[in-house]
């Protein structure tokens, strides 16, 4: 370390930052930051080792049987009952997979390399650490400095003997067994004669149980590997039956504005064995005031258990990385000193005061400016989840103009509304961090922050040690909008008869919002209409020209523009801290941070031949090389501030060539 730092090329460098060479610093008595020669310093070797965690095989296997029989009941043709018709089968799946993955074994690692002995002896246990038999057998001590594990130009490379290797190894196996049974039988046919037509009724039975074995070995039930989580496998049964009915009314036909009226009402009663019973229904009509127009309306409710995972998942566990905001970041840092400088902090109050609240001081915890560390996390199934259920219904129009035979033009529009209550979520380390620090009250009280567990024994180092990733209910998710469609079809003769087709779908996003209410009582409230994933307009339209075998199609896609959360806006102003992307008074009076989007359009055209036993086609997708939004990493997810995840297109012009050789005529 002396040497380094009083290497003249390195002392002119560090004189030219700070002023002072590390002998002059030395001289002036300020030996803590450059103390001289201290001898030999701990490392930690930083390898990737050929085939550790990476090589998986995997072998699956199904078996499905089913027997069936249908056919017409002519005992039910009397009076107004009449061709009533039945289907019933029963049906047996099986499937089975197994995993073998292939990686260290931390215990072994730790073994050969002494960490069970008082004096660091390899192979040693005289600390009487309670060990397996195949971690005290056949132990070798390892050499982590190995050359063969830092090759030049590489960045994999492998331990020195095969006597190292063989031992640290080992195989983690995963064998997993779903059986599923169903029996079913379903009857259909007229039960009344009405004077717009016959009223049809169909109802059905259905008894299904569903079983998981999901049998880790130990190694993957203890996570043994070195760095990787571990599983505990899945266990259970389930048993649900069902009855279900439905009904289609014609009310009216061919009379002054009801060319047509038709209604559906159909209900479905559900008994879990977990859940007891539920019911669900559904009600739709139609209405034609003319044979061109359609007007419709819907109203259901729908019921989902949770499924086998997130019943009977048994706890595991693994390590993540896991960005903390309440450490300092590396800005709000002196370089020298390692001092909190308050004015060069760009972190929100908002999650200032959460992370107070929550028991740790945002000012205090440091770790020399790195705020990610590996957490372990434990995911897990719950019993006592409650079913999903949800209420939808929709209203609109479909129109199909009547008035000429040279071209079909059709469009329509449907309003939606979805509102979903226990919805079954499994959140992220992310969801949950984000959730808790950001939280609108500053007070902590998310209903997320109890997930988080951490050492506040030391408060430089309040580190968190555990997440819970459990599946949970969320109280309720709603989802409005309006959807459009349009349909144009023609025929051009322009030396040869064209068909031209155009086709255009649009959304429009009224509020897309969840809510959470905390045991406690807190509720949590989150709208994303119009922010990240959740743009409030969607267009996709499609241009086809067909000319006997070919086919020519220019698609344009449109996302609206986009926000981050609005709660987490910082509005212009004279921050005095600054933001991620602007310095803050005096360099910048007035700045914020800054996660937006403007409105994206994308264009991709392609060119098809079809003939009787090929297809060949050649195109260009992102036809302008339309580049993603530049955004803030810290405030959407992003690669190299590109978004990730939200539509856009992320590798530019792209050409492409397709080609299809056909067995059979299409």
């Amino acid at each position: 370390m002396g040497a380094y730092l009083d290497n003249p090329s390195i002392a002119a460098n560090i004189a030219a930052a700070y002023g002072l060479t590390p002998a002059q610093f030395r001289d002036f008595g300020i030996v803590n930051l450059y103390p001289g020669a201290l001898g030999p310093v701990p490392t930690v070797p930083i390898v990737s080792v050929s085939g550790d965690r990476n090589l998986v095989e995997v072998e699956q296997s199904q078996v499905r049987l089913v027997a069936g029989i249908r056919g017409d009941i002519p005992s039910l043709s009397f009076g107004q009952l009449n061709d009533w018709r039945f289907d019933t089968y029963l049906s047996f799946s099986h499937s089975n997979g197994k995993s073998d993955r292939y990686g260290v074994r931390e215990d072994r690692l730790n073994h050969a390399l002494g960490y069970n002995s008082s004096s660091s002896t390899p192979c040693s246990n005289d600390l009487n650490n309670s060990l397996a038999p195949d971690v005290t057998s056949d132990c070798v001590p390892v050499n982590m400095y190995a050359s063969s594990l830092y090759p030049l130009g590489h960045v994999t490379g492998d331990f020195s003997t095969l006597a190292e290797r063989e031992y640290l190894f080992d195989t983690r196996h995963f064998d997993t067994d779903y059986e599923q049974i169903i029996f079913s039988i379903y009857a259909s046919g007229n039960v009344l004669n009405l004077p717009a037509g016959g009223a049809a009724l169909g109802v059905g039975f259905e008894a299904r149980r569903d079983e998981i074995k999901s049998k880790p070995d130990a190694v993957a039930a203890d996570g043994l590997f070195w760095g990787f989580f571990a599983d505990k496998g899945a266990y259970g049964t389930r048993n649900v039956t069902e009855w279900f009915a439905e009904l289609e009314i014609p009310l009216l036909v061919n009379k002054p504005l009801f060319t047509e009226l038709n209604l559906n009402v159909s209900a479905r009663f559900t008994d879990d064995e977990y859940y007891g019973n539920n019911t669900t229904e559904a009600v739709k009509l139609g209405w034609r005031p003319a044979e061109s127009l359609l007007i419709r309306g819907t109203w259901g409710t729908a019921f989902r258990a949770p499924n086998l995972r997130e019943l009977f998942l048994a706890g595991s566990t693994g390590f993540l990385n896991v960005s903390d905001p309440c450490y300092l970041p590396e800005e709000a840092l002196n370089n020298l000193t390692g001092e909190y400088i308050p004015e060069n902090d760009q972190r929100d109050p908002l999650v200032l005061s959460n992370c107070r609240a929550t028991g740790v001081d945002p000012t205090k915890a440091n770790n020399g400016g790195f705020n990610t560390f590996s957490v372990e996390a434990e995911a897990g199934g719950a019993l006592d989840l409650d079913p999903e259920e949800s209420e939808s219904w929709t209203v609109g129009f479909a129109y199909e103009q009547n008035f000429t035979n040279k071209f079909k033009l059709s469009f329509g529009v449907t309003y939606y509304e979805i509102d979903i209550t226990n919805t079954v979520i499994e959140p992220s380390t992310g969801f949950i961090v984000r959730d808790c620090y950001t939280d609108e009250a500053g007070d902590g009280s998310s209903a997320f922050c109890s997930r988080i567990t951490r050492d506040l024994t030391s408060p430089e180092n309040p580190q968190i040690t555990f997440m819970d990733l459990g599946f949970i209910n969320r109280d309720q998710e709603i989802a409005r909008g309006v959807d459009y469609n349009l349909s144009f079809n023609d025929q051009l003769n322009w030396g040869a008869p064209i068909d031209v087709s155009f086709n255009l779908n649009a959304t429009r996003l009224i509020e897309r919002s969840t809510q959470f209410t905390s045991p406690g009582g807190t509720v949590d409230y989150e709208e994303y209409a119009g922010e990240w994933g959740f743009p409030e307009w969607q267009v996709q339209g499609a241009l086809r020209f067909k000319w006997d075998r070919w086919t020519l199609t220019w698609e344009t896609r449109f996302l609206d523009g986009v926000k981050q959360d609005s709660e987490a806006i910082d509005e212009f102003d004279s921050i005095a801290g600054g933001s991620d992307t602007c310095l803050g008074p005096p360099d910048d009076v007035l700045c914020r941070d800054y996660a937006e989007a403007d409105s994206y359009f994308r264009h991709s055209t392609s060119l098809f031949y079809k003939a009787d036993t090929f297809i060949l086609g050649v195109g260009i997708r992102n036809v302008f090389n339309k580049q993603p939004p530049r955004v803030d990493g810290s405030e959407v997810l992003s690669f190299s501030n590109t978004p990730i995840g939200f539509g856009y297109d992320l590798q530019g012009r792209t050409f492409f060539l397709d080609a299809v050789y056909l067995l059979g005529e299409t």
